[in-house]
């Protein structure tokens, strides 16, 4: 198996390679139209070929979705829910792989095509379209895959890094836009834009990642506000500094350099030295409290941002809570059969204390100990991963543990 699997690896190698010096061919003759055609139809026969394993990842994508949203890796005895996490992360690696492999073939079809659309329609506002929608969906399909793992990866790093990424927007696309609106309406779109991605967060996590993060959204927020109230003073002081050690404060040989001004006004400034020293305490003056405005912006921008992200999670915690509630009540009323999957849904959108209540009852109980009896709930502790990184990394940890078994061997 493993021989016919590298043959056929080589196989594609060569076709690859074969292919590539056609087109290197066709461009170093300039025969731009028939490279773009041979380059589309080239896709073509290529998705053709590889058909069958192409659909089934994608019928395998969206079935292991669906089993997602059905809760079927949910379990109440997993108490950390590493299992429903390991399987999110199964899923959004198969879509990164299957994009990312992608990519660059979707790039070259992409040129390939607005060539063509060039040649026969000639340069349009409609081909500029066409070829601006095509790459920002590739750039979404190819790298969605990719942030969505990363953020399932590290949900608190994205949580706090949200109002950095907003304000990244905000300034390279949103405030060359309305630069000329007063601020409060920049500082109103700019906490327009949070809301829209801490909605965006809050929809794509599942509720019991957000019940992990909430705990520790009241802290994300006091540390911010502690820091910004530490890094004010700081700030000033050595950006204070860096005025005063600079060439930027008045002095009598810049004002004789100085062109810009009248004569009347230079010669008031040399016959009364001290007013330079008054002028440049009033530039201080000036350049600390635009300091503080900005830093005072800017912290009040941030601190309201974590306020807001609190707010959607726990709106959407109390929802589901709500929701857990009334699949409980149903239960207990028999209006809902005391099934597994209705136990599976009141402990999802229920929590711990929904998950409590169904462990503590007999009846449930026993149902949910007999679905999960054998469950295989993987150990993620932190001796275990270190344990594992040292297998894959370290000669030296084989070395230790062939000498411990030696010696315990001995000792028997």
């Amino acid at each position: 198996m493993k021989r016919e699997s590298r043959a056929g690896n080589s196989f594609n190698t060569l076709i690859l390679f074969i292919y590539l010096c056609i087109l290197i061919f066709l461009l170093s003759k300039k025969l731009y139209l028939l490279s773009s055609i041979y380059v589309v139809l080239i896709s073509l026969w290529l998705i053709w070929v590889n058909r069958k394993p192409i659909t089934r990842n994608i019928n395998t994508l969206f079935v292991e979705l669906k089993k997602l949203n059905q809760l079927k890796y949910y379990y109440i005895t997993d108490d950390n829910k590493y299992i429903d996490l390991e399987k999110r992360q199964y899923i959004f690696n198969l879509f990164r792989d299957a994009a990312v492999g992608t990519f660059f073939i979707s790039l070259v079809n992409i040129i390939a095509i607005r060539s063509l659309l060039e040649h026969f329609l000639g340069k349009s506002e409609i081909v500029n379209l066409f070829t601006i929608i095509s790459i920002s969906f590739v750039l979404i399909i190819g790298y969605g895959g990719i942030i969505a793992g990363l953020v399932y990866k590290y949900t608190t790093a994205t949580y706090v890094l949200i109002p950095i990424i907003n304000a990244f927007i905000y300034f390279f696309f949103l405030h060359p836009i309305i630069n000329f609106l007063p601020y409060f309406v920049g500082f109103l779109t700019y906490l327009f834009t949070t809301v829209i991605l801490y909605s965006a967060l809050t929809y794509a996590f599942p509720v019991h990642i957000l019940r992990k993060l909430n705990g520790k959204t009241v802290l994300i927020s006091s540390f911010t506000t502690i820091s910004a109230a530490l890094l004010s003073p700081i700030l000033l002081f050595y950006f204070s500094s860096y005025i005063k050690s600079g060439k930027y404060l008045l002095t009598i040989e810049t004002v004789k350099k100085e062109t810009d001004i009248s004569d009347t006004l230079k010669n008031i400034i040399l016959d009364n030295p001290d007013l330079v020293d008054v002028i440049n305490h009033f530039l201080l003056k000036e350049v600390s409290s635009q300091l503080t405005s900005m830093i005072s912006l800017g912290i009040t921008a941030f601190t309201i941002s974590y306020i807001i992200g609190g707010l959607l999670i726990n709106r959407k915690i109390t929802k589901n809570k709500l929701k857990a509630k009334s699949i409980y009540r149903k239960l207990i009323k028999e209006e809902y059969p005391m099934e597994y999957k209705n136990l599976v849904a009141c402990s999802y959108y229920g929590g711990e204390d929904y998950e409590n209540l169904l462990l503590n009852n007999d009846i449930t109980s026993k149902i949910i100990k007999d679905n999960e009896v054998k469950l295989d709930i993987p150990n993620y502790s932190i001796k275990t991963q270190f344990t594992a990184w040292l297998k894959r990394k370290i000669i030296v940890y084989s070395i230790f543990s062939s000498y411990k078994k030696i010696f315990s061997e001995l000792r028997k």
